[in-house]
Protein backbone atom coordinates (compact mmCIF):
# COMPACT_ATOMS: atom_id res chain seq x y z
CA UNK A 1 0.00 0.00 0.00
CA UNK A 2 1.22 3.51 -1.17
CA UNK A 3 2.26 5.88 1.46
CA UNK A 4 -0.80 8.49 -0.26
CA UNK A 5 -3.12 5.44 -0.05
CA UNK A 6 -2.47 5.02 3.79
CA UNK A 7 -2.78 8.77 4.54
CA UNK A 8 -6.34 9.15 2.74
CA UNK A 9 -7.23 5.77 4.66
CA UNK A 10 -6.46 7.38 8.12
CA UNK A 11 -8.13 10.99 7.12
CA UNK A 12 -11.46 9.30 6.12
CA UNK A 13 -11.13 7.39 9.17
CA UNK A 14 -11.14 10.69 11.20
CA UNK A 15 -13.55 12.76 9.59
CA UNK A 16 -16.18 11.56 12.02
CA UNK A 17 -13.89 12.64 14.91
CA UNK A 18 -14.94 15.48 17.05
CA UNK A 19 -12.17 18.34 17.92
CA UNK A 20 -11.60 16.91 21.75
CA UNK A 21 -10.62 13.27 20.27
CA UNK A 22 -8.82 14.38 17.94
CA UNK A 23 -6.69 16.24 20.46
CA UNK A 24 -6.05 13.36 22.18
CA UNK A 25 -4.75 11.69 19.24
CA UNK A 26 -2.53 14.07 18.12
CA UNK A 27 -1.50 14.46 21.39
CA UNK A 28 -0.25 10.57 21.72
CA UNK A 29 1.49 11.35 18.25
CA UNK A 30 3.55 13.92 19.83
CA UNK A 31 4.45 11.92 22.83
CA UNK A 32 5.68 8.79 20.50
CA UNK A 33 7.43 10.66 17.82
CA UNK A 34 11.21 10.31 19.84
CA UNK A 35 10.29 6.66 20.61
CA UNK A 36 9.82 6.00 17.09
CA UNK A 37 12.37 8.04 16.20
CA UNK A 38 14.65 5.93 17.93
CA UNK A 39 13.59 2.76 16.32
CA UNK A 40 13.87 4.18 12.78
CA UNK A 41 17.38 5.20 13.38
CA UNK A 42 18.29 1.38 14.79
CA UNK A 43 16.27 -0.40 11.86
CA UNK A 44 17.42 2.12 8.73
CA UNK A 45 20.51 0.73 8.23
CA UNK A 46 19.70 -3.05 8.73
CA UNK A 47 18.69 -4.95 5.47
CA UNK A 48 16.45 -8.63 5.87
CA UNK A 49 18.97 -11.35 5.99
CA UNK A 50 18.24 -13.81 3.08
CA UNK A 51 19.72 -17.15 3.12
CA UNK A 52 22.34 -17.61 0.58
CA UNK A 53 21.62 -19.77 -2.16
CA UNK A 54 24.22 -22.32 -3.16
CA UNK A 55 25.95 -21.00 -6.32
CA UNK A 56 24.67 -23.17 -9.55
CA UNK A 57 27.10 -24.09 -12.91
CA UNK A 58 26.56 -21.90 -15.98
CA UNK A 59 26.81 -23.94 -19.44
CA UNK A 60 25.33 -25.86 -21.61
CA UNK A 61 27.53 -29.33 -22.68
CA UNK A 62 27.71 -29.05 -26.13
CA UNK A 63 27.75 -32.17 -28.89
CA UNK A 64 30.76 -33.93 -29.86
CA UNK A 65 30.18 -32.32 -33.34
CA UNK A 66 29.73 -28.97 -32.56
CA UNK A 67 32.75 -29.34 -30.01
CA UNK A 68 34.54 -30.44 -32.32
CA UNK A 69 34.06 -27.88 -35.14
CA UNK A 70 35.53 -25.45 -32.71
CA UNK A 71 39.01 -24.09 -33.44
CA UNK A 72 41.61 -24.61 -30.54
CA UNK A 73 41.39 -20.83 -30.27
CA UNK A 74 37.94 -21.28 -29.65
CA UNK A 75 38.17 -23.95 -27.20
CA UNK A 76 40.10 -22.24 -25.28
CA UNK A 77 37.63 -19.25 -25.20
CA UNK A 78 34.84 -21.64 -24.11
CA UNK A 79 36.53 -23.12 -21.23
CA UNK A 80 38.52 -19.97 -19.97
CA UNK A 81 34.28 -18.14 -20.00
CA UNK A 82 33.29 -21.70 -18.00
CA UNK A 83 35.95 -21.13 -15.56
CA UNK A 84 35.07 -17.45 -14.99
CA UNK A 85 31.28 -17.67 -14.77
CA UNK A 86 31.56 -21.18 -12.93
CA UNK A 87 34.76 -19.78 -10.39
CA UNK A 88 33.10 -20.36 -6.91
CA UNK A 89 30.89 -23.62 -7.82
CA UNK A 90 34.37 -24.90 -8.97
CA UNK A 91 36.24 -23.88 -6.04
CA UNK A 92 33.28 -25.27 -3.53
CA UNK A 93 32.99 -28.51 -5.73
CA UNK A 94 37.36 -29.21 -6.04
CA UNK A 95 37.34 -28.17 -1.94
CA UNK A 96 34.44 -30.37 -0.85
CA UNK A 97 35.65 -33.57 -3.02
CA UNK A 98 39.12 -33.46 -2.81
CA UNK A 99 39.26 -33.91 -6.59
CA UNK A 100 42.30 -32.99 -9.21
CA UNK A 101 39.79 -33.03 -11.60
CA UNK A 102 36.07 -33.24 -12.30
CA UNK A 103 33.75 -34.24 -15.15
CA UNK A 104 30.51 -32.09 -15.67
CA UNK A 105 27.14 -33.09 -17.54
CA UNK A 106 24.15 -31.09 -17.13
CA UNK A 107 24.98 -28.60 -14.40
CA UNK A 108 25.97 -31.67 -11.80
CA UNK A 109 29.59 -33.38 -11.46
CA UNK A 110 29.41 -36.56 -13.59
CA UNK A 111 33.19 -38.00 -12.35
CA UNK A 112 36.09 -37.21 -10.73
CA UNK A 113 39.07 -38.07 -9.58
CA UNK A 114 41.80 -37.24 -6.57
CA UNK A 115 44.48 -37.65 -9.32
CA UNK A 116 45.96 -36.69 -12.51
CA UNK A 117 46.91 -40.48 -13.18
CA UNK A 118 43.40 -41.12 -14.11
CA UNK A 119 42.34 -37.97 -16.11
CA UNK A 120 39.95 -38.33 -18.57
CA UNK A 121 41.38 -38.19 -22.33
CA UNK A 122 40.22 -38.91 -26.14
CA UNK A 123 38.78 -41.69 -26.15
CA UNK A 124 36.95 -41.79 -22.30
CA UNK A 125 35.26 -38.30 -23.32
CA UNK A 126 34.10 -39.72 -26.53
CA UNK A 127 32.82 -42.90 -24.43
CA UNK A 128 30.97 -40.14 -22.47
CA UNK A 129 29.48 -38.61 -24.95
CA UNK A 130 27.81 -41.94 -26.36
CA UNK A 131 26.28 -42.32 -23.27
CA UNK A 132 25.08 -39.35 -22.41
CA UNK A 133 24.48 -37.61 -25.25
CA UNK A 134 26.60 -34.72 -24.63
CA UNK A 135 30.15 -33.80 -24.75
CA UNK A 136 31.79 -32.97 -21.72
CA UNK A 137 33.01 -30.51 -19.61
CA UNK A 138 36.38 -31.13 -17.80
CA UNK A 139 38.21 -28.92 -15.14
CA UNK A 140 41.98 -29.60 -13.52
CA UNK A 141 42.42 -28.03 -10.46
CA UNK A 142 44.42 -24.93 -10.94
CA UNK A 143 46.39 -26.01 -7.97
CA UNK A 144 47.79 -29.06 -9.80
CA UNK A 145 48.89 -27.18 -12.63
CA UNK A 146 50.81 -24.22 -10.70
CA UNK A 147 54.33 -23.93 -11.79
CA UNK A 148 56.87 -22.29 -9.41
CA UNK A 149 59.91 -21.51 -12.47
CA UNK A 150 63.27 -21.03 -11.27
CA UNK A 151 66.33 -19.87 -13.70
CA UNK A 152 69.40 -21.23 -12.18
CA UNK A 153 71.62 -23.49 -14.51
CA UNK A 154 72.42 -25.12 -17.75
CA UNK A 155 70.22 -24.01 -20.55
CA UNK A 156 71.33 -20.20 -21.13
CA UNK A 157 67.88 -18.09 -20.33
CA UNK A 158 67.35 -14.50 -21.47
CA UNK A 159 69.49 -13.38 -18.43
CA UNK A 160 73.66 -12.54 -19.16
CA UNK A 161 75.25 -15.67 -16.94
CA UNK A 162 72.14 -17.57 -16.28
CA UNK A 163 71.62 -20.91 -16.87
CA UNK A 164 68.62 -23.26 -16.81
CA UNK A 165 68.80 -27.43 -15.58
CA UNK A 166 68.32 -29.95 -18.15
CA UNK A 167 67.26 -33.65 -18.34
CA UNK A 168 68.06 -35.91 -21.83
CA UNK A 169 64.56 -37.59 -22.04
CA UNK A 170 62.85 -40.23 -24.74
CA UNK A 171 59.21 -39.61 -25.45
CA UNK A 172 57.25 -42.20 -27.85
CA UNK A 173 54.25 -43.45 -28.77
CA UNK A 174 53.01 -45.81 -31.08
CA UNK A 175 53.76 -44.24 -34.18
CA UNK A 176 57.32 -42.69 -33.18
CA UNK A 177 59.47 -42.03 -30.61
CA UNK A 178 61.84 -38.40 -29.98
CA UNK A 179 64.67 -37.66 -27.89
CA UNK A 180 64.90 -34.29 -26.44
CA UNK A 181 66.64 -32.20 -23.86
CA UNK A 182 63.89 -30.24 -21.76
CA UNK A 183 64.05 -27.83 -19.10
CA UNK A 184 63.71 -29.38 -15.86
CA UNK A 185 61.84 -27.49 -13.10
CA UNK A 186 60.80 -29.51 -9.72
CA UNK A 187 58.55 -26.28 -9.17
CA UNK A 188 56.33 -27.73 -11.78
CA UNK A 189 54.03 -30.34 -10.60
CA UNK A 190 53.34 -31.50 -14.16
CA UNK A 191 55.42 -31.85 -17.37
CA UNK A 192 54.11 -29.38 -20.63
CA UNK A 193 56.14 -29.73 -24.38
CA UNK A 194 55.71 -28.33 -27.76
CA UNK A 195 52.47 -29.66 -28.94
CA UNK A 196 52.80 -28.69 -32.69
CA UNK A 197 56.63 -30.46 -32.58
CA UNK A 198 55.63 -33.57 -30.94
CA UNK A 199 52.83 -33.59 -34.09
CA UNK A 200 55.57 -32.93 -36.63
CA UNK A 201 57.75 -35.68 -35.22
CA UNK A 202 54.63 -37.97 -35.84
CA UNK A 203 54.48 -39.25 -32.67
CA UNK A 204 50.56 -37.82 -31.64
CA UNK A 205 48.11 -35.91 -33.42
CA UNK A 206 44.80 -34.22 -32.51
CA UNK A 207 42.02 -36.98 -31.53
CA UNK A 208 37.95 -36.15 -31.97
CA UNK A 209 37.26 -35.73 -28.13
CA UNK A 210 41.05 -34.00 -26.97
CA UNK A 211 39.74 -31.75 -24.36
CA UNK A 212 41.69 -28.17 -23.96
CA UNK A 213 41.95 -26.81 -20.59
CA UNK A 214 42.92 -23.96 -19.79
CA UNK A 215 45.87 -22.38 -17.46
CA UNK A 216 48.01 -19.90 -16.64
CA UNK A 217 51.86 -19.54 -15.94
CA UNK A 218 53.72 -16.43 -15.65
CA UNK A 219 50.60 -14.42 -15.53
CA UNK A 220 49.61 -15.44 -19.00
CA UNK A 221 47.07 -17.89 -20.42
CA UNK A 222 47.71 -21.07 -22.35
CA UNK A 223 45.85 -24.07 -23.44
CA UNK A 224 46.81 -27.13 -22.71
CA UNK A 225 45.64 -31.19 -24.25
CA UNK A 226 46.72 -33.89 -21.81
CA UNK A 227 48.25 -37.37 -23.72
CA UNK A 228 49.82 -40.40 -22.70
CA UNK A 229 53.19 -41.10 -23.80
CA UNK A 230 56.16 -43.30 -23.09
CA UNK A 231 58.48 -41.20 -20.89
CA UNK A 232 62.30 -42.79 -20.76
CA UNK A 233 65.30 -41.64 -18.97
CA UNK A 234 68.79 -43.11 -19.47
CA UNK A 235 71.24 -43.78 -16.65
CA UNK A 236 74.63 -43.45 -16.48
CA UNK A 237 75.24 -46.99 -17.31
CA UNK A 238 72.79 -46.98 -20.35
CA UNK A 239 70.15 -48.87 -18.70
CA UNK A 240 66.65 -47.39 -19.82
CA UNK A 241 63.67 -46.62 -17.21
CA UNK A 242 60.63 -45.70 -19.10
CA UNK A 243 56.95 -45.82 -17.90
CA UNK A 244 53.70 -44.19 -19.37
CA UNK A 245 52.46 -40.80 -18.40
CA UNK A 246 50.41 -38.42 -18.87
CA UNK A 247 52.40 -35.01 -20.18
CA UNK A 248 50.46 -31.65 -20.95
CA UNK A 249 50.94 -30.70 -24.97
CA UNK A 250 50.69 -27.26 -25.40
CA UNK A 251 49.66 -25.97 -28.77
CA UNK A 252 51.28 -22.66 -29.94
CA UNK A 253 54.12 -23.40 -27.87
CA UNK A 254 56.11 -20.31 -29.51
CA UNK A 255 53.69 -18.05 -28.37
CA UNK A 256 52.86 -19.14 -24.96
CA UNK A 257 54.78 -18.09 -21.45
CA UNK A 258 57.01 -21.62 -21.63
CA UNK A 259 59.27 -19.93 -23.80
CA UNK A 260 59.64 -16.47 -21.99
CA UNK A 261 62.62 -17.30 -19.33
CA UNK A 262 63.80 -19.94 -22.43
CA UNK A 263 63.08 -18.89 -25.93
CA UNK A 264 64.79 -22.10 -27.05
CA UNK A 265 62.49 -24.35 -24.81
CA UNK A 266 60.63 -27.36 -26.05
CA UNK A 267 60.05 -29.22 -22.39
CA UNK A 268 59.21 -28.44 -18.83
CA UNK A 269 60.40 -31.21 -17.26
CA UNK A 270 58.21 -31.40 -13.62
CA UNK A 271 58.76 -33.15 -10.73
CA UNK A 272 56.16 -35.48 -11.23
CA UNK A 273 57.78 -37.90 -13.67
CA UNK A 274 61.02 -37.85 -11.51
CA UNK A 275 58.97 -39.33 -8.50
CA UNK A 276 57.69 -42.03 -10.62
CA UNK A 277 60.80 -43.11 -11.75
CA UNK A 278 62.54 -42.11 -8.40
CA UNK A 279 66.12 -41.67 -10.09
CA UNK A 280 69.44 -39.68 -8.05
CA UNK A 281 69.78 -36.95 -10.11
CA UNK A 282 72.95 -35.49 -10.00
CA UNK A 283 73.48 -31.67 -10.86
CA UNK A 284 77.00 -30.21 -11.47
CA UNK A 285 77.04 -26.80 -11.40
CA UNK A 286 80.81 -26.54 -12.20
CA UNK A 287 80.87 -28.51 -15.58
CA UNK A 288 76.68 -27.59 -16.12
CA UNK A 289 75.57 -30.70 -16.90
CA UNK A 290 72.95 -33.29 -15.31
CA UNK A 291 74.15 -36.89 -14.36
CA UNK A 292 71.28 -39.71 -13.99
CA UNK A 293 72.19 -42.33 -11.39
CA UNK A 294 69.16 -44.85 -10.31
CA UNK A 295 68.90 -46.61 -7.06
CA UNK A 296 70.10 -50.59 -7.52
CA UNK A 297 66.63 -51.38 -6.42
CA UNK A 298 65.49 -49.98 -9.31
CA UNK A 299 65.25 -52.17 -12.92
CA UNK A 300 64.15 -51.22 -16.19
CA UNK A 301 60.72 -52.66 -17.45
CA UNK A 302 61.54 -55.68 -19.04
CA UNK A 303 61.04 -55.48 -22.79
CA UNK A 304 60.89 -51.42 -22.82
CA UNK A 305 63.25 -51.39 -25.97
CA UNK A 306 62.06 -54.64 -27.74
CA UNK A 307 58.60 -52.45 -28.82
CA UNK A 308 58.95 -52.48 -32.41
CA UNK A 309 57.89 -48.40 -33.57
CA UNK A 310 59.44 -46.14 -36.45
CA UNK A 311 61.93 -44.14 -34.98
CA UNK A 312 62.74 -40.48 -35.65
CA UNK A 313 65.08 -39.32 -33.24
CA UNK A 314 66.05 -35.73 -33.04
CA UNK A 315 67.48 -33.76 -30.03
CA UNK A 316 66.15 -30.38 -29.13
CA UNK A 317 67.50 -27.73 -26.53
Amino acid sequence: MSQEVMLANIKAELDHVDAAALQSIWTIINQTKPEFAGIAGRTQFQPIATPKRPPKFVGKNLTLDEYERLSIKEKGELQRGLKEKNHLWLQKKFSMLKAAWLVVIDGEVFDWGKSLKNLPLAKQNVAIFRQTGKFPFIFINDDLLAIEESTSAWHTTKDPGDFYPTLPVTLSSASGVVELIGDFDTGASGTFVDFDFLRDQNLLRPEAGDYYELARHLNQLYRGVPKSLRFQLTSKTDEPFAFETLIYCVPDWRLSPFVKINPNRVALIGRDLMLALKPRVLLDFEQRQTEILFSPKIRPKAGAQKKQISRSRRRRS
